[in-house]
């Protein structure tokens, strides 16, 4: 295979999860409104059930705009061919960034809502993972992008 075609493919794949991604994001803001109007118009809705409902807004709430971060990494990819950019690095780190601040706040949410420090800590530990995996694969492509210039400039 030539670097054409395997531009083209990178560029094929990368619209198909753009499109993807901006579908789950659409879906996940969706979701977030549906449920603060929810919860905004219950009158007589228990504090324990709001509190039950409120991580759950907010961790959609991320999720949705971790969906736009990569709509912008594909959208980039798809433009240009060319997954190792700093731009897309960046975006990567800003998804692990996310990923860590809004397990944190789930935390203190549940917390506050009455839930043992435990049982909160514990519903947060695969977005700790999860923010991990995102700045290894930062730093993958870091190292895909030195590769990617040495290449090019042997070239």
């Amino acid at each position: 295979m030539n670097k054409t075609k395997v531009e083209t493919m990178i560029k094929r794949s990368s619209l198909i999860v753009m499109i993807i991604a901006a579908a789950e994001a659409a879906i996940a803001f969706f979701l977030v409104i549906m449920e603060y109007s929810k919860l905004k118009s219950a009158n007589r809705m228990p504090d324990s059930f709001y509190n039950l409902l409120m991580p759950e807004v907010v961790e959609m709430l991320f999720n949705g705009i971790v969906y736009l971060v990569e709509v912008i990494i594909f959208f980039r990819i798809f433009r240009s061919g060319r997954p190792f950019t700093n731009g897309n690095i960046i975006a990567v780190r800003v998804i692990a960034a996310l990923s860590l601040v809004g397990s944190i706040i789930g935390v203190l949410i549940r917390y506050h809502a009455g839930i043992t420090i435990t049982s909160a800590l514990f519903g947060s530990v695969f977005s700790v993972f999860g923010a991990v995996v995102f700045l290894f694969f930062a730093e993958i492509m870091r190292y895909g992008k030195l590769l990617q210039q040495e290449s090019d400039e042997t070239l």
